[in-house]
């Protein structure tokens, strides 16, 4: 097995095209996108002005009252309320895209009913300020109805509604880059497995394989354990040179950090295996079959540019769900989405490792 692998990285490390695409492209890439791109792309973080029409639909004074006093308070120069009569015409102008949400203040106990618009960031903004003051004016009613003489006690000084969070770093495009060529460079290596067998059958060594009286299902795999060495490698060189010479940062804490690499190094042997099954099967160039697929993908994906992306369309691609979960991860430190990422990877990884070494256990010699 030790064999294999190490004539896997020596093959691997002979070939100039492999140590430019698979090394250091990537990271020219990071740098390049990084900073020609910085004007046209915008921080996902920025939530900018928003413009608010709403219904105060209840014949409570002193909700009307609550509710006048929250809108003064939360108003600013880039938050706008605008009081209307006609809740359908601000839901039209919602639909529109020319105001970002429509609100309905309405019953006993109050209840408010959001219509949101297109920008999902808004939208959460928006969310989080209303749940916000339903959840206060819960909180004051019940004290009312318990303990009435408390509320004389309530500081009521005026207080902030929307606070920018500290995510201990100020992130630029370089960081985007810095993950979103991880993920391109992890699906790119499907082409390495596919050339792992294409390989063999160009320089008519595969009947070698074939007819060799070690048992093929081993031999499958240990091919696909001779690319780990540079699967590593390649991940291990994007990530040092994108924090060390280009000062890209990827999560706050070491703990995120390797657990960001375990993810890629996952996803990476996936793809790995998927181009292995993938190179024993289909006799073309595996290249001109894989890569405009791939490229697809990576362009709607919001690989080269977080601006290209289709609400529906671009959310299904894999490597767009890849990106997610290593932003929030290497931001908010949050994994779930990553701990999703690895599990569908491992599950897709037994199920190409399993079908590859069957369909080479049971190749025939090529003549």
């Amino acid at each position: 097995m030790f064999s294999i692998i190490v004539n896997e990285v020596k093959e691997f490390l002979r070939e100039k095209t492999n140590l430019f695409f698979f090394l250091m492209f990537p990271v020219i890439l990071v740098f390049l996108l990084g900073n020609l791109l910085q004007s046209l792309d915008t921080s996902d973080d920025a939530i900018g002005k928003i413009s608010i029409q709403y219904l105060i639909n209840t014949d409570d004074m002193f909700q009307k009252a609550a509710i006048t006093g929250f809108i003064q308070s939360v108003e600013s120069d880039n938050i706008t309320f605008t009081e209307v009569k006609n809740l359908e015409a601000a839901r039209k102008l919602t639909g529109q895209d020319k105001i970002d949400a429509a609100v309905e203040f309405v019953g006993k106990p109050l209840e408010i009913h959001i219509y949101e618009g297109k920008n999902e960031i808004k939208n959460r903004t928006v969310s989080a300020i209303m749940n916000g003051f339903v959840q206060t004016d819960k909180s004051i009613s019940t004290v009312i109805k318990t303990v009435p003489q408390a509320i004389q006690n309530l500081n009521t000084t005026q207080q902030e509604f929307i606070k920018a969070k500290d995510l201990g770093v100020n992130r630029s495009m370089l960081d985007y880059y810095a993950i979103s060529m991880l993920a391109m460079i992890s699906f790119m290596s499907m082409l390495l497995g596919a050339g792992a067998f294409t390989g063999e059958r160009i320089s008519k060594t595969i009947n070698r394989l074939i007819i060799a009286p070690q048992n093929r299902v081993l031999m499958f795999l240990q091919k696909i354990a001779g690319m780990v060495p540079q699967v590593l490698l390649q991940i291990v060189i994007i990530m040092v040179i994108s924090v060390l010479v280009f000062h890209a940062h990827y999560a706050a804490d070491w703990v995120n950090n390797i657990y960001l690499f375990f993810m890629f190094f996952v996803v990476t042997i996936c793809m790995v295996s998927i181009g292995a099954v993938i190179g024993l099967v289909i006799k073309a160039n595996p290249t001109a079959v894989i890569m405009p697929v791939l490229w697809i993908m990576m362009f709607f994906g919001g690989t080269y540019s977080k601006e290209v992306h289709i609400k529906g369309f671009s959310d299904a691609m894999p490597i767009y769900q890849i990106q997610q979960a290593a932003f929030d991860l290497s931001v908010f430190g949050r994994h779930g989405k990553a701990d999703m990422v690895i599990l569908y990877c491992l599950i897709a990884l037994a199920a190409a490792l399993i079908t590859g070494a069957f369909i080479f256990s049971r190749k025939v010699e090529e003549k």
